[in-house]
């Protein structure tokens, strides 16, 4: 009883924020926190809450940099998107650290975040996965999306996600 009682309350708060270095993390409507960061820049890692079938089950991340690590992406979005093709950027998106596994399908500005589809044939990576990059409060924050193994998000449900996700965290740190 008491575990059902603390699913149904974790479906009905899943937005509550964590704090990883001077930025609010706050997962999209039906994702809960599994993870808050330690000391230092932080990664928060997250999931669908217990009780949740209404929303692709997911992983999604959110890493915060250091103070003074975040640019301006609405600008720099050529730039990013330069990066991203390139081989450092690919070699940074890749789950096993080489750039040869990594194609980038979309790169897209959306707001202040800059919106990134890849696609990762590294060993142990799901297939596909959205990343975003955003500046909040100073500091560079990465957030990814991605199924699991069962159940792959597909482009539209992957994009759906990650915007909903970057809003969430845009919104927890409006008045931060």
């Amino acid at each position: 009883m008491r575990r059902l009682l603390l699913a149904g309350l974790l479906a009905v708060l899943p937005a509550l924020p964590a704090l990883a270095e001077g930025v609010r993390v706050a997962a999209p409507a039906g994702y809960c926190i599994v993870r808050e960061p330690g000391t230092g820049p932080g990664l928060v890692l997250m999931g669908r809450c217990a009780g949740v079938t209404d929303r692709p089950p997911a992983v999604l991340t959110a890493t915060v940099g250091t103070p003074g690590s975040g640019i301006d992406v609405a600008r720099r979005g050529q730039d990013l998107a330069a990066y991203f093709q390139s081989a450092a950027g690919r070699k940074a998106l890749s789950a096993s650290g080489r750039a040869g596994s990594v194609q980038v399908l979309e790169a897209l500005g959306r707001g202040k975040a800059f919106l990134i589809r890849i696609r990762d044939r590294s060993r142990g990576a799901p297939p596909e996965s959205w990343r975003a990059v955003l500046t909040l409060n100073g500091r560079m924050v990465t957030l990814t999306a991605s199924g699991t193994g069962k159940a792959p998000l597909g482009r539209e449900n992957g994009k759906r996600l990650m915007v909903s996700f970057v809003d969430a965290m845009e919104a927890a740190n409006r008045n931060l």
